[in-house]
């Protein structure tokens, strides 16, 4: 029988998962040093340091369970073949909005006294409290209903969207972002001599180390121009969206076989969106300044958008694989890509209206921030408006492929 064999896929992915299970706990820990260090010495920002040293404690949690189930599938435990159920009432969605709008408000009013060592106790939890619940709720949403799989696979396509999926993309994000950055250095170079060495004159300037507004105050007109907001709209608002949409659900591609229908696609990219939001919005969120309320708002929006995406490519994904739709993949993809583009657009927008100010354009601060408010706020009632039609589209017109025999199943899920 299965349990007496050796299941290979699930020791490479446990290798994966613990390796780095071990890697987030050292960063952690680090981190947590770091910031006790920062506090009883004045320096830096320690409450920011704590909540990043929350946030890869949290990611540790969440990949040591991932780890334990997929250890059970690799001792030939029954119990990781069970058809997981996520744990969602409908009672949960008015405690998850009273939980995050009391955490919130109190976490807002704590970074506003600017006491050090009150940030440094209060933010890190408050961090978990804002962004934790809105994914899980989210999460039962879009995968209410459907059929999840057996649950060493659902926490392998989990532990593996936080780890070895974003690590892939932020190297070839990495290596897209220094292309571009040296073919724009050459063609400046070749076609004018003079901006060039400006821009070298610059970079010694900037290395003199002065403060962030006058970097800011130096490099603007030159980022202002119009073929640098293309350059950037083009890398933030199409590259980048093309990497991520294709790679966030890279544990959905290993399974793709798998699937039983587009509908547990979908279920399964929702999972991978959500897995990728929860690392990149905690650790995006270390920041306790002011600006602390701001931020961890933002990061729910950008969580939404990571699931919806990641659950319509998740769907073409079991389409093209179950019912040779490579179409549906395509439509899905580009898709999620334009969602994501769009997104990223309004954002880099907001960021520009900023460098106005020191360009002598102040207007763009009043031109760009509605639209680009206005943009973010549509799509995020578009996305989640999508994910609830989606659910429950799936969930009446969902149609698996017939039963297979054990025997078959089990070694189809050898390969």
């Amino acid at each position: 029988m299965q349990k007496n064999k050796t299941h290979l896929p699930s020791i490479l992915i446990l290798i994966v998962l613990g390796i780095s299970t071990a890697f987030v706990l050292l960063i952690s820990f680090g981190l947590g040093v770091s910031s006790i260090v920062k506090l009883f010495t004045n320096g830096g920002d320690p409450a920011g340091g704590m909540i990043s040293s929350f946030a890869f404690g949290f990611e540790f949690i969440i990949l040591l369970l991932c780890s334990w189930a997929v250890l059970q599938k690799s001792m030939g435990r029954e119990s990781a073949e069970r058809p997981f159920k996520f744990p969602f009432a409908g009672w949960q969605i008015p405690a998850v909005i009273g939980i995050v709008i009391f955490s919130a408000t109190l976490g807002g009013i704590t970074a506003f006294t600017e006491i050090t060592w009150l940030n440094w106790i209060v933010l890190p939890l408050l961090t978990i409290l804002v962004i934790v619940p809105p994914l899980w709720m989210l999460i039962g949403i879009g995968t209410h209903g459907l059929e999840l799989g057996p649950r060493w696979r659902v926490f392998s396509i989990i532990g593996l969207s936080m780890s070895i999926s974003p690590l892939i993309m932020i190297i070839l994000e990495m290596i897209v972002l220094l292309a571009v950055i040296f073919a724009g250095i050459a063609i400046i170079a070749i076609q004018n001599p003079t901006l060039f060495q400006e821009m070298l004159n610059l970079g010694q300037q900037l290395q003199t180390g002065a403060d962030p507004e006058r970097i800011l105050t130096l490099i603007a007109p030159y980022i202002a121009t119009p073929s640098v907001i293309a350059v950037l709209l083009g890398y933030i608002a199409v590259l980048v969206p093309m990497i991520e949409e294709l790679l966030k659900p890279l544990a959905v591609w290993i399974f793709a076989k798998n699937m039983e229908s587009p509908a547990q696609g979908f279920a399964m990219g929702i999972f991978s969106g959500a897995a990728f939001a929860l690392l990149e919005s905690l650790n995006a969120s270390g920041d306790g300044s002011t600006s602390w309320p701001v931020i961890v708002s933002i990061r729910a929006g950008t969580s939404l958008l990571h699931m919806t995406a990641s659950g319509l490519v998740g769907w073409g994904i079991a389409s093209a694989f179950r019912e040779k739709r490579a179409r549906r993949f395509f439509a899905a993809y580009f898709s999620a890509v334009a969602i994501h583009g769009i997104w990223n657009a309004c954002a880099i927008g907001a960021g520009f209206s900023v460098i106005g100010e020191f360009i002598g354009k102040p207007e763009w601060l009043f031109n760009i921030i509605p639209a680009a408010v206005c943009g973010m706020s549509v799509l995020g009632i578009g996305m989640f408006a999508l994910l609830i039609s989606a659910n429950r589209k799936l969930n009446d017109t969902a149609i698996t492929l017939p039963d297979m025999p054990v025997e078959e199943k089990n070694n189809e899920e050898e390969k």
